[in-house]
């Protein structure tokens, strides 16, 4: 027989740390992060915006990714596609999302081409045309994403378990996209109007990362100028009653999609660390203990992933998976024993999660996009850009037990066993009545009424 070679060593990985940031602000009061990236010779330069959803008037759910999506469609001095072909002949590209906490929008262009860049940045910032036919073009592809999503059954737990957990009408139970009916009622009016009142310096803040960033002019911005008063949001709370379990119907669904939810905390507890730590290793790595059981011993699913995530006010931890039909009630029913067990987490297991949510930060950072993002997001929360290396600290120091914040503490204290909120995408004629004899009474519904 062959001998086998040895199992080769690995080394521990070298030190890492957050990029610098050098903060400063420009004569408009407008906030400016400059992150120094060597070897990253595609420039990012990010504005976070005080855009968020909850902004948008009730009944145009939709408009602030619509406006974003929009935006580089044509400005004044740059009409139809002559703002497109513009920046493509510098190399540059636009991209942009919408969410709870804020919009964000940004530009991508060579480190050589970055003054051109910036020139058109400001242009779209300032002048963006909104045109009819340019919304009503992405009107028409919000359409199709919600036809498209109607068949997603991931998509579809996920705002099922949103609406079990949140009050109805509160806008994070709905598509960050907009309603099948709001969508309906979005134009270039309300798409200027949303513009002109959030598209402002108040709240904003611009990142610039990349290679060479401290030494860029950036007195362009200064032409932006725009101002406004903060966006009003009402923070959302959890849902007070309502159904436990929301199951939507695709009779033709070949798996059942499954989120389990609930409200938490977020980045500014001091338990944070100690709960992202509890959830990498109650779900977050294929070693924690839902993989091991619903992957690895029962061999229903591919993979269960679980994360907590940060809100602009709170959090939320999310529980995921796709089963075959015939066994998702028991998977949903199993998740929920793992999730409230009366079994501490030992060691091994919040050593694992714990070197895992540290190693990968040099992956979830290794562009200047990605970090730009990060800086702007932390920013936007009041919180420093060094946020990251002194998250990373606290969760290297996560352990099992003997702390103010261990793994074991946030588990017992953060995440309440009665307050799981469950979405199911599948085959309501077999899984309805399986939940039901679970305890697990199910709430059925159709595609068409989530993304409604």
């Amino acid at each position: 027989m062959k001998t086998l070679n040895d199992r080769p060593h690995v080394q521990p990985g070298s030190p890492w740390s957050f990029p610098t940031c050098i903060v400063e602000n420009l004569s408009t009061g407008l906030t400016v992060v400059r992150v120094p990236m060597p070897g990253q010779h595609i420039i990012t330069m990010e504005i976070g915006l005080d855009a968020p959803l909850g902004a948008e008037p009730a009944g145009l759910e939709g408009l602030a990714g619509l406006v974003v999506r929009t935006a580089d469609e044509s400005t004044a001095p740059h009409p139809d596609a002559a703002f497109a072909e513009a920046m493509e002949s510098i190399g540059a590209s636009y991209d942009g999302s919408a969410g709870l906490a804020g919009s964000h929008v940004g530009v991508d262009v060579p480190v050589t081409r970055f003054d051109a860049a910036a020139e058109l940045f400001v242009e779209l910032l300032r002048t963006t045309s909104l045109a009819q036919t340019d919304i009503s073009r992405q009107i028409d592809m919000a359409r199709a994403s919600l036809a498209q999503t109607s068949q997603r059954g991931s998509a579809l737990s996920g705002l099922a378990a949103a609406r079990a957990l949140w009050p109805e009408g509160s806008r994070s139970a709905l598509p960050t996209i907009g309603t099948l009916t709001s969508v309906e009622k979005l134009d270039a009016e309300a798409a200027r109007e949303f513009w002109a009142a959030h598209w402002t310096l108040s709240d904003a803040v611009l990142v610039v990362a990349g290679e060479g960033v401290e030494d860029l002019d950036l007195s362009v911005f200064e032409r932006w100028m725009a101002t406004g008063s903060a966006a009003e949001v009402v923070p959302a709370t959890p849902r007070v009653g309502g159904p436990r379990v929301i199951l939507v119907d695709r009779p033709d669904a070949v798996q059942a999609d499954v989120r389990i939810q609930q409200a938490t905390v977020g980045r500014a507890h001091p338990g944070w660390a100690a709960l992202k730590v509890a959830c990498g290793a109650l779900g977050g790595t294929f070693g924690s203990r839902l993989n091991q059981v619903l992957r690895e011993d029962k061999g229903w699913s591919y993979g269960v992933g679980m994360s907590a995530r940060p809100l602009p006010d709170g959090g939320v931890t999310t529980v995921a998976g796709s089963f075959r039909t015939e066994v998702g009630a028991d998977a949903v029913a199993e998740a929920l024993s793992i999730l409230t067990s009366a079994e501490d987490l030992r060691n091994d297991e919040v050593d694992s999660a714990r070197d895992h949510l540290v190693g990968i930060a040099p992956l979830q950072y290794d562009t200047a996009g990605s970090v730009a993002h990060q800086v702007a997001a932390l920013v936007r929360a009041g919180l420093a850009p060094t946020w990251v290396d002194d998250h990373l600290a606290a969760v290297a120091s996560v352990r099992v037990d003997g702390q103010e914040w261990s793994a074991n503490t946030a588990w017992r204290q953060l995440l309440n066993p009665d307050d799981w909120r469950i979405g199911i995408c599948g085959r309501a004629e077999d899984l309805a009545p399986a939940l039901a004899k679970r305890g697990l009474e199910p709430v059925v519904v159709n595609p068409t009424e989530v993304l409604s």
